[in-house]
């Protein structure tokens, strides 16, 4: 029997809260009908995901070896869903961004663009920084929105909008009762970080920012490889446990760690993006980037 991805859904968001009340009101349902969900793919997988009493809801090993690949589920349904969507428009002038994983605040910002010039279509998906560059050069997309830097003279660059950084840290940490702290305060714990290996632009252009231009030296790193969904959940998961913080935006965090404490730097602290684009392709591409370069803080290099 196939299982329904709906069924999956809440088994993810259960598996991210332990939490039957909380799970259920983030999924806009009555806490007995989650309940009622859970029994059904429970039985449909021929085995308990779950244990649960009045105290506490955790996960099984077979529920736990089951989160990834649910969660990859979910975003192929979630991807397919979009792109039915899309086809089944009719535009004159698509546009096609693509986003790295952990700047979802910068969507907003090119969504607006869509909002106001309602004749475009606009295409937007979350990718690494290298398939960003590499879908760019072949000409898949039309704009890329990161932070690392490359060396492809073909193509051109500004400074987008300069997001703001956040420290993720477990509930039990203890600077998690602050409400904003100083960076070199978290100098004192490991950071868990993306392996340079996987993107070494993006990695330099973390550590640049959060060693204030001492270089990696200056901090403790604890490297990490993503799976090819583009999920954190062992950076998150070593945060939770108290074995490190994370750092990231804060929409993005968001998405990923309800259960987690975001926290403001004080001094508050910024993350500078950057959008790269081929030249001269289109008139829409070119008014997308005037769009883009109008914030304040962009820049055309």
């Amino acid at each position: 029997m196939a299982i329904d991805p709906r069924l999956l859904r809440s088994f993810v968001i259960l598996a991210e809260e332990l939490h039957f009340g909380r799970a259920a009101e983030r999924l806009n349902i009555a806490q007995p009908g989650l309940s009622q969900q859970i029994t059904r793919l429970e039985r449909q997988v021929g085995s308990r995901l779950f244990t649960r009493d009045s105290r506490a809801v955790e996960l099984t090993d077979v529920g736990r070896a089951m989160l990834m690949p649910a969660w990859a589920a979910i975003r192929a349904v979630e991807q397919a869903e979009r792109a039915a969507r899309e086809a089944a428009r009719i535009a004159r002038h698509p546009l096609r961004v693509g986003v790295a994983f952990d700047l979802e605040d910068i969507v907003a910002a090119v969504g607006s663009y869509a909002a106001k010039n309602s004749e475009v279509q606009l295409w937007v998906s979350r990718m690494y920084e290298s398939q960003g560059h590499a879908m760019l050069a072949g000409g898949l997309i039309d704009a890329f929105v990161g932070l690392g830097p490359t060396e492809d003279s073909a193509v051109s660059r500004i400074r987008a909008i300069d997001v703001p950084l956040f420290a993720l840290l477990g509930l039990k940490h203890p600077l998690a009762a602050r409400s904003a702290v100083p960076l070199d305060v978290y100098r004192q714990s490991p950071i868990a970080i993306f392996a340079r290996d996987h993107a070494p632009g993006q990695f330099d252009h973390y550590v640049d920012v959060l060693s204030q231009g001492e270089g990696r030296q200056a901090l403790s790193l604890r490297e990490f490889r993503p799976s090819g969904t583009g999920s954190s959940s062992e950076i998150i998961d070593e945060v939770a446990a108290g074995h490190a913080v994370g750092f990231g935006c804060p929409a993005s965090l968001a998405l990923r760690a309800h259960h987690l404490r975001l926290l403001p730097f004080d001094p508050p602290l910024f993350l500078p993006t950057y959008m790269w684009w081929q030249p001269e392709r289109s008139v829409v591409v070119d008014t997308f980037v005037e769009h883009m370069a109008a914030h304040p803080n962009a820049v055309l290099s």
